[in-house]
């Protein structure tokens, strides 16, 4: 009987995937893992096949949960996917070791990642504050890197990024969204309601946007352990960052360099064109009429990028 049921589980399961296959939605593998690092456990999860790509969300303080659904649906079918979340944000814990919410850990939390899954060079792809985190990595374990690709990067230096980020915020921002925000930050739930803080950071985000109603295509994953943990790492890494300048440690970096950047983002093109300088083997791409989210507002010419900078 036993016998019966495997194999009928086992022609079942060829059913779907041809019936899948079909229609080009394929079964892949889709797996959560923790790794574990100095006083603390990473959540892992692994989606896709193909050459592996590790991601490395923005923040301080996010999860991987805002670019999850558009980079699986775009790139799933051509490369394993690697998400993780840093420590002390999202599912990953370390909150309680606040002494190692600093740069330095960070990036060799990453290296702990590529020694679990063997990987002898990385193809690494890092967002906003991801990018930064992963030029860290880069000209810390030069030898370790196959190809880097910096989507929508904060810049090397304190300079080029706040300063033109909240002057670019400020202007951009309605008369009528500043006050919903400000009345969001007066109630008591403030930080503690997650849906309240869904409205509240998509708000936020429309700034960011070219066309401002893609915002509500964010899936920022918000619950309350993902608030539980925010501040903390928002806060100590940036004051650890402080006026930062690491400009002079990018000659280091000797791997094939992707700087894609959008033309309408919030985050200063002059702190592209100044990464792009100092990484010798790099090429800028500038997406035109594109925010600091390319991959929700442009996906074709974003994955046509990716692929053909990566190639499979």
């Amino acid at each position: 009987m036993v016998n019966i049921l495997i194999r009928a589980c086992y022609i079942l399961g060829l059913v779907l995937f041809s019936f899948n296959s079909m229609f080009g939605q394929a079964i892949l593998r889709d797996t959560n893992i923790y790794i574990e690092v100095e006083n603390a456990r990473l959540f892992v999860r692994i989606v896709g096949s193909g050459k592996p790509i590790v991601i490395v969300h923005g923040g301080p303080g996010m999860s991987h949960d805002y670019l999850a659904p558009q980079l699986i649906e775009l790139l799933q079918y051509d490369y394993q996917l690697i998400f993780f979340d840093q420590r002390a944000s999202g599912k990953s814990s370390g909150v309680d070791d606040t002494s190692r919410l600093n740069m330095t850990q960070l990036t060799d939390d990453l290296e702990r990642i590529r020694q679990h899954f063997k990987i002898d060079r990385l193809n690494l792809l890092g967002h906003s504050f991801g990018g930064l985190l992963a030029m860290y990595y880069a000209f810390s374990y030069p030898d370790r890197i196959e190809k880097l690709l910096l989507i929508d990067t904060s810049p090397a230096s304190w300079e080029l990024n706040f300063p033109h980020f909240r002057k670019t915020i400020a202007e951009r921002q309605t008369e009528v969204d500043r006050n919903e925000i400000t009345a969001l930050e007066r109630r008591d739930d403030f930080g503690k309601n997650p849906e309240l803080m869904d409205r509240y950071f998509k708000l936020y985000f429309k700034t960011f946007f070219k066309d401002p109603s893609l915002s509500q295509k964010i899936a920022l994953g918000i619950d309350k352990t993902w608030l539980s943990k925010i501040t903390e790492p928002t806060n100590l890494i940036s004051k650890e960052l402080g006026k930062y300048d690491i400009h002079e440690k990018l000659p280091k970096i000797t791997a094939t360099t992707l700087v894609l950047h959008g033309d309408y983002s919030v985050i200063s093109m002059d702190g592209a064109k100044a990464i792009a300088k100092k990484i010798s083997n790099s090429k800028l791409v500038v997406l035109k009429d594109v925010g600091h989210f390319p991959y929700i507002e442009a996906p074709d010419k974003f994955s046509m990028t990716i692929k053909e900078f990566l190639g499979k």
